[in-house]
C-alpha cells in the first residue's frame, strides 16, 4: 500500500485514558449570531416567538442565543466525550472501508474468478479477522469492576464512573470502542496488521522498533494461552496506549476537522473532511446522548457564558474594537501550531489552566479578552521613561498577590450544594447551603463574643487587681475551630483504598484545611475548587477574598464559591516574597496580563448589566 502518511501536518492533541479513547481538543462554542452582525427587526420579532427547551428563552439586546447553541456548548463541554467518541468512529468506519478496498485489490491480485456476490462473501471472511470478541470486551469489564470493588468496598461503582466518566454507559461504550479500535489496527500477530498502523508506530518511534516488540509479547502470550486453553490475555495497557496514540497522530493527520470556530453551523457539531469523504456529526445527536448528565446548574451556566460573551461582543462591536474573525481564526492556527509539541499547549492552558469547559469557549472568550486588549493597548503602555500609567499602578498590589507569591494559611469551611458523595446536585441545594452557612456563621460569631467577652472580664479584673476564673468551657478559638471544621465541612475525601497506593497526600482536601500550611493563590485556588473560568461567571472570586479582604486571625464568608458557600479563616498572611519588577519586560507584560483578567470580566458583566436580558 502506498504510504499514506507522508507529507502530513502535526495533528490536534490527543489524550487517552487506560480504558477508554479520549481523543482531541474539545470543539468550538457557538456565539448567537455567527457572522457578527446585529439581527434584522424581522429576525428579532420571529425569534422572540420561539418557546425554549431549558425555560424562558435567553435574550441579549434582542439577539437570540438559541437552544441549539446552549446545546452545543453543553456538547463540547461536558458532553465532549461522546463527541470524541463519534470522532473516532468515523475515522474508524472510514478505516475498515479501506480496509475492504485493500482486500479487493489483494483478491483480485489472486487472480481469482469470483461473480460479484462471490467476491463480496469473501471480502466479508477476510474482514471478520478485523472484528472485536464482546467477550472480550466483558471480560474487561467484569475484570475492572472486579479490582475496584476490591481496592474500593465503600464506594458506589456506578457513581464512581459517572465522577471519572461522565456516565457509566458512555464508559461502557468507550471499552468496546476500545477493543473495536484495537482489532481493526492491531488484530493478534503484527504480521496481520495495517500497513498504517506498522507506518504510524515505526514514524513515531524510530529509535524503539515497539512492533518487534509487540511480536515478543504476543508469542509468548499466545503460547501460555495454548498451553492453558484459556483466551489469550491482552497485551500490557502501557504498551496499547502507546500504540494507539500513535495510530491516532496517523489518523488525523489525514483528515480536517472543522468546529464552530470554521463557522459551521449550530446543528452541526462537527464536520470531518477527509478530502475525497466527508462526515458530519449533528449537535443534537451528541446531546441527546449525553442529556441525562447535564445538569440544572450545567444549563444555567451554559446560557451564562453564552449571554456574557454575547454582550461583551454586543459592546466591543459598538466600539468598533471586535477582533475580525479571520484574523481571529489566524491567531488561533498560530498559537496553535506553536504550541503543538508542548505539554503546555492550547488545550492544557484552556482545559487544565483555566478550567473552561473547553477549548473553544476558550478561544471564543480569548478572542473578546483580545478585542479588549487591543482597545486598552495605548492606555496601558509603559512610558519611554520607564513610567507605570495609573490603572497598572493601582493594579500592582493585586497582581503582586499572585505573581509576587504570597501566601496565606487559610482553612476553608464548604457548606455544598453539591453531594460529592453521590456526585449531584441536591435538591434546593444552593438555598439550603446559604441558611446552613449563615446559621454556622452566627455560631463562629457568638463564640468570637464569648472570647471577646471573656477577654474584657480578664482585662477588667487584672484592671481592679481582683483573681480572675476563667470560663472552663472556652478554649482558644484556634482549638475550638479545630473541632468546628470537621464537624460541618463538606469537603470529601473518598475513602482510602484497602489494597495498593492511596492518593499523594497533598491532593486531600482534608475538609478544607488541605495541607495545613501556607499556600500561593494558585494552589489555594485549585484546593478549593475554583478556575479563572467559574471567577469569569461569578465576575468574583472566593481565593481573593483570603488575599485581600480577610484579616490575618480574622474569619470571613460566607462567600458563594462554584460548590456553595465558602467560610474562610485566616490563620495567617505571607506578603509577596518575589515582587514584580516593573522595570523588566517581561514582569510588566505580567502586570498588563493580569490587570486584562480582572477587567475584561468586569467589562462582560457590565456589558450584560447595561443590556436587555431574559432567560438568564
Amino acid at each position: 500500500m502506498k504510504n499514506r502518511l507522508s507529507h502530513q501536518s502535526s495533528p490536534l492533541r490527543r489524550a487517552l485514558a487506560p480504558a477508554a479513547l479520549l481523543l482531541g481538543a474539545a470543539p468550538a462554542l457557538a456565539l448567537a449570531q455567527a457572522d457578527d452582525a446585529a439581527p434584522t427587526d424581522d429576525a428579532t420579532a420571529a425569534a422572540a416567538d420561539a418557546s425554549s427547551e431549558f425555560g424562558e428563552p435567553v435574550f441579549v439586546n434582542g439577539v437570540r442565543i438559541s437552544d441549539m447553541a446552549i446545546k452545543r456548548y453543553l456538547v463540547y463541554g461536558k458532553g465532549n466525550l461522546a463527541l470524541s467518541a463519534r470522532k473516532l468512529q468515523v475515522l474508524m468506519d472510514h478505516e475498515r472501508e479501506v480496509r475492504r478496498d485493500e482486500i479487493r485489490e489483494e483478491i483480485l491480485d489472486e487472480g481469482l474468478e469470483l461473480a460479484d456476490a462471490e467476491l463480496e462473501a469473501e471480502i466479508d471472511e477476510r474482514m471478520k479477522r478485523f472484528d472485536y470478541d464482546p467477550a472480550a470486551v466483558q471480560r474487561r469489564l467484569d475484570k475492572e469492576k472486579a479490582n475496584f470493588e476490591e481496592r474500593y468496598p465503600a464506594l458506589d461503582y456506578e457513581t464512581e464512573l459517572r465522577r471519572a466518566y461522565t456516565s457509566g454507559d458512555w464508559y461502557r461504550a468507550q471499552v468496546r470502542q476500545t477493543t473495536e479500535f484495537d482489532q481493526l489496527f492491531f488484530p493478534d500477530h503484527p504480521e496481520t496488521w495495517p500497513d498504517l498502523a506498522i507506518e504510524a508506530i515505526h514514524q513515531g518511534s524510530p529509535q524503539v522498533d515497539l512492533v518487534d516488540d509487540y511480536r515478543t509479547h504476543y508469542e509468548r502470550r499466545l503460547a501460555v494461552a495454548e498451553e492453558t486453553g484459556e483466551p489469550i490475555e491482552p497485551e500490557q495497557e502501557m504498551m496499547m496506549s502507546i500504540l494507539r496514540d500513535f495510530v491516532m497522530n496517523a489518523l488525523w493527520s489525514l483528515a480536517e476537522v472543522k468546529t464552530a470556530t470554521q463557522g459551521i453551523p449550530e446543528d452541526l457539531a462537527m464536520v470531518i473532511d477527509g478530502g475525497d469523504w466527508r462526515a458530519e456529526i449533528r449537535t443534537e445527536d451528541v446531546y441527546q446522548e449525553m442529556k441525562d448528565s447535564f445538569s440544572p446548574q450545567d444549563i444555567a451556566d451554559a446560557k451564562l457564558a453564552l449571554a456574557l460573551m454575547e454582550a461583551a461582543r454586543q459592546k466591543l462591536a459598538a466600539q468598533d474594537a471586535l477582533m475580525p474573525k479571520d484574523e481571529f481564526r489566524d491567531m488561533v492556527a498560530d498559537i496553535r501550531k506553536q504550541t503543538e509539541t508542548s505539554m503546555f499547549n492550547m488545550d492544557f492552558l484552556a482545559l487544565q489552566g483555566h478550567g473552561f469547559p473547553s477549548s473553544e469557549a476558550y478561544e471564543q472568550h480569548l478572542r473578546l479578552k483580545e478585542s479588549f486588549r487591543r482597545m486598552h493597548e495605548e492606555a496601558l503602555a509603559q512610558g519611554e521613561d520607564g513610567t507605570v500609567p495609573a490603572p497598572l499602578q493601582d493594579h500592582l498590589p493585586v497582581a503582586n498577590q499572585i505573581m509576587g507569591l504570597a501566601k496565606v494559611h487559610a482553612d476553608t469551611l464548604l457548606v455544598s450544594a453539591f453531594d460529592f458523595p453521590s456526585y449531584e446536585w441536591k435538591e434546593e441545594g444552593w438555598s439550603k447551603a446559604y441558611d446552613r452557612a449563615m446559621d454556622l456563621r452566627g455560631q463562629i460569631d457568638a463564640y468570637i463574643g464569648k472570647l471577646a467577652e471573656e477577654a474584657e472580664r480578664r482585662a477588667a479584673a487584672q484592671a481592679a487587681g481582683e483573681a480572675f476564673e476563667p470560663n472552663p468551657d472556652l478554649v482558644p478559638f484556634e482549638q475550638w475551630w479545630d473541632d468546628f471544621l470537621p464537624a460541618n465541612s463538606d469537603f470529601w475525601d473518598p475513602p482510602l483504598p484497602v489494597t495498593g497506593k492511596g492518593p499523594p497526600a497533598y491532593s486531600l482536601k482534608n475538609y478544607g484545611a488541605f495541607q495545613d500550611r501556607p499556600m500561593t493563590r494558585n494552589d489555594m485556588k485549585r484546593a478549593i475548587g475554583e478556575s479563572e473560568y467559574e471567577h469569569f461567571l461569578a465576575n468574583d472570586a472566593v481565593v481573593d477574598k483570603m488575599f485581600g479582604e480577610i484579616q490575618q486571625g480574622a474569619v470571613g464568608g460566607p462567600y458563594r464559591g462554584p460548590h456553595g458557600y465558602y467560610i474562610i479563616y485566616l490563620k495567617s498572611y505571607q506578603p509577596p516574597s518575589q515582587p514584580l519588577n516593573v522595570r523588566r519586560e517581561k514582569h510588566y507584560g505580567m502586570l498588563q496580563e493580569d490587570w486584562l483578567r480582572v477587567n475584561f470580566r468586569e467589562f462582560c458583566h457590565e456589558a450584560l448589566n447595561e443590556a436587555t436580558v431574559s432567560g438568564v
